[in-house]
């Protein structure tokens, strides 16, 4: 007879049993609407089901700027379309075996598989929807869907994995799903579908494949460019033998024809894109194709695959590719009479690279990367290549500093032998034609490339304030361990410590035509997907690094280099021309750089290698190919624009031996007309004092002060008052007086207010 306390244990028993049972109901039925509106929603979002897309049919599109087709991205430039009885059945049986081993028994889903990741995902807290995929839903994920492992992906894999099976044979399937299946990518070419795999990596037809590389390729498709032959040759070996395991399980093999087949040392072929490379417009795709890869990486539902996505998804790519002026250059590029007649030690030819951007957003409108396109996805000297600027560096780092410390183009210095010493060693610095001119204004000095008035501006400067303003364009300089860019023949001879290329060049020069706003570079301006849905659109975010009227006196130089300096050559006929020549040390390096009011470009030239060319300056080859360049890039442009003077400009007649104002003394043929800004006025003050000068002052200078209200607070304001030290004649006095000093010396600390204290507004946003 039971106990009333059995009978009370026998209750509460029951009770739980119950309670249990309904939070299993409970949690089933959540989880049944849960799974409903996960499934409704995948089927609202489900893409159009288009048989052709699965034969690997939706190539990505490249537009230019016209919105023309310029290049399709094709998984595979080898790529042939397989029929079943082509493909050998060891592959056939080695994707099952590897993939797949439930595939000729279920319809497009494995439950098995499915609850076995489910269980996996929850035990590891990762919510990815890692593995299940059947080789069905693998070939509907790679035909219509992204890449990425979301569970609502994972829900369209399913759907759609359903609808092929109830349309295609299991033979269909495998064989649409071996030829569109992702194999790696070798020497720059994408491998998609089984033909392209088997050429690229053994150089054979797939039917030729023995049962060892059946199972090599088989096992890539998890991990294509993790299990690869060249690069991980161990776990690539370890994959394969996993296969020919499986393979054996399942009865495709016996254990001796996989022991024979895992004896079979692989061979790669030798690598050979020759038939695959499409030369036209080449460098700039591979630009296109390496940018895209970034913004895709970056993208909601493409991180994990950016690459596959961009040559599966049939997306539609829109550049700012200029097709006539790139096609132009492309051809330019193969006439040997625009490159120097000279070849390397080692029998190479000289090289050579450029960029063409639209300086007002920061557009790539052309670019080519070396004298022969022979490789996909190569070495791309105008956006990889870290070469030395040379004199071309000078406006960016020295000049565009100067004129923002209110330096002006009427400052002198003393183009005369110099001498340094530098960490214990006399530097003693040359001018490329190894003459001098005595005392120079700065436009001199920027109109015939003078080393030596370069290198007194910058040590006037102060190499920080140089170093702040080449950062602020964009260049690649460095300021970390014993080798830097913070010294004076860096910064003003481009003895760089990394280098830097055409594109960051061309966007620095760039920058000082539109009026000292900097934009990013950028290749593609829209990325949409096959639905036409826009998924990244390029945004302009411009900073302003220096001021406008800075920005337009350092492009009147540079106006004066192309009309009568050292780039004369590189002149545009009819269309405002302004730029910089460079070559560096032993002419290893030959430049130019400039900008018409429309566009800006950097053009370089040398040996890949350290070798020296014979006298190629920047004035010669490289100006006449910026000139060509520029001259096609403005056909047909009725209005080419022009440099607009701000309003604050003004000129200013200056003694071009003193930098100051005329004096009596002063030679009829040395007084000149030069731009400064007009609140900025040249004031003569006394050096002791930091008041206007009088008569007695010894060695007054000139400096550039503000033009302000007595009562203003400005610091840099003309002062009201005369010097109260000097008030009557003194030896010493009259000495200075005849000999002023041309320029205030580094090494002196600098007076109190001085125009070099003020402070640069590098990267200042833009007001809209």
């Amino acid at each position: 007879m039971a106990t009333k306390a059995t009978k009370k244990k026998k209750k509460n028993g029951g009770n739980l049993l119950k309670l249990v049972l309904a939070m299993i109901l409970l949690l089933a039925l959540v989880g049944a609407g849960a799974a409903t509106v996960l499934i409704a929603r995948a089927a609202h979002d489900l893409p159009e089901f288009d048989p052709s897309q699965l034969a690997g049919d939706n190539s990505s599109l490249i537009y230019d700027d016209s919105g023309q087709v310029v290049s399709r991205l094709y998984g595979g430039e080898l790529r042939n379309q397989l029929k079943y009885d082509d493909i050998p059945t060891d592959l056939v049986n080695a994707f099952i075996a590897i993939e797949d081993q439930n595939f000729k028994r279920h319809h497009g889903i494995d439950p098995k598989g499915i609850a076995r990741a489910m269980v996996y995902n929850v035990i590891n807290r990762d919510m990815t929807g890692q593995g299940s995929s059947t080789i069905t839903m693998q070939l509907a994920r790679n035909a219509f869907l992204y890449f990425d492992k979301k569970w609502d992906r994972k829900v369209k894999e399913m759907l759609l994995a359903f609808k092929i099976e109830s349309v295609y044979s299991k033979e269909e399937i495998i064989t649409m799903y071996i030829n569109i299946i992702y194999f790696g990518s070798r020497a720059g070419v994408n491998c998609y579908g089984i033909e392209a795999a088997a050429n690229t990596f053994f150089g054979k037809s797939a039917s030729e494949l023995t049962l060892s590389e059946c199972a090599m390729l088989a096992g890539k498709v998890q991990r294509p460019n993790y299990y690869d032959l060249a690069d991980n040759y161990e776990a690539c070996r370890k994959r394969q033998r996993l296969v020919l395991n499986n393979m054996v399980e399942m009865g495709y093999i016996t254990q001796a024809e996989a022991d024979a087949a895992w004896e079979e040392e692989p061979v790669l072929a030798e690598a050979n894109t020759s038939t695959t490379v499409s030369k036209q417009y080449g460098y700039y795709i591979d630009a296109v194709i390496a940018e895209a890869i970034d913004v895709l990486s970056l993208t909601p539902g493409y991180e994990d695959n950016a690459e596959s996505a961009l040559y599966r998804n049939g997306l539609k790519i829109y550049t700012n590719m200029d097709a006539d002026v790139q096609g132009f250059a492309e051809h330019y590029f193969t006439d040997p009479a625009n490159f120097p007649n000279q070849k390397s030690p080692n029998g190479d030819d000289i090289q050579a690279a450029f960029t063409v951007i639209d300086h007002s957003d920061g557009g790539v409108k052309a670019l080519i990367g070396g004298r022969e396109y022979t490789a996909q996805r190569g070495f791309n000297r105008a956006v990889e290549s870290h070469r030395m600027p040379g004199s071309t560096i000078k406006p960016l780092t020295v000049y565009s500093t100067a004129l923002e410390m209110g330096v002006m183009p009427y400052t002198v210095f003393d183009d005369s032998p110099l001498t340094y010493e530098i960490n214990g060693t006399e530097w003693q610095p040359k001018n490329y034609d190894d003459s001098h001119r005595g005392i120079i204004t700065m436009r001199t000095g920027v109109q015939y490339s003078v080393n030596t008035y370069a290198i007194q501006m910058l040590d006037y400067l102060g190499v920080k304030n140089a170093y702040n303003m080449g950062k602020a364009l964009g260049l690649t300089l460095v300021d970390t361990g014993n080798s830097n860019d913070l010294s004076l023949s860096p910064l003003s001879l481009g003895s760089l410590t990394v280098g830097t290329n055409p594109l960051e060049m061309a966007i620095a020069y760039g920058t000082i035509a539109n009026t000292g706003i900097y934009n990013e570079p950028y290749l593609i301006s829209k990325i949409t997907d096959i639905n036409n849905k826009t998924i990244y659109e390029y945004s302009v975010h411009p900073s302003r690094v220096m001021r406008q009227d800075s920005a337009w006196l350092m492009t009147s130089m540079l106006q004066t280099v192309t009309s009568a300096g050292t780039g004369t050559s590189a002149k545009v006929q009819g269309v405002p021309t302004a730029g910089k020549t460079g070559t560096s040390e032993k002419y290893r390096d030959s430049w130019f750089c400039g900008f018409t009011p429309r566009y800006a470009c950097a053009v370089w030239m040398g040996y890949d290698e350290d070798f020296t060319m014979n006298k190629v300056y920047g004035s010669s080859y490289p100006a006449r190919m910026f000139k060509a360049l520029m001259t096609k890039a403005h056909e047909g442009v009725t209005d080419h624009g022009a440099f607009n003077m701000p309003e604050n400009i003004t000129t200013a007649r200056v003694c071009c031996k003193s930098g100051k104002l005329p004096s009596d003394i002063c030679p009829e043929n040395c007084i000149i007309e030069e731009y400064t800004v007009n609140n900025v006025v040249l004031s003569e003050i006394c050096s002791e004092s930091r008041l206007l000068s009088t008569r007695y002052c010894p060695g007054p200078i000139n400096v550039a002060l503000v033009n302000a209200k007595p009562d203003s607070v400005d610091p840099d304001r003309i002062p009201t008052e005369y010097c109260d030290i000097h008030t009557s004649f003194s030896v010493s006095g009259l000495l200075q007086n005849l000999f002023p000093p041309s320029y205030h010396h580094a090494d002196e600390p600098p007076p109190e207010e001085s125009p070099a204290e003020r402070t640069n507004p590098y990267s200042m946003p833009v007001a809209e």
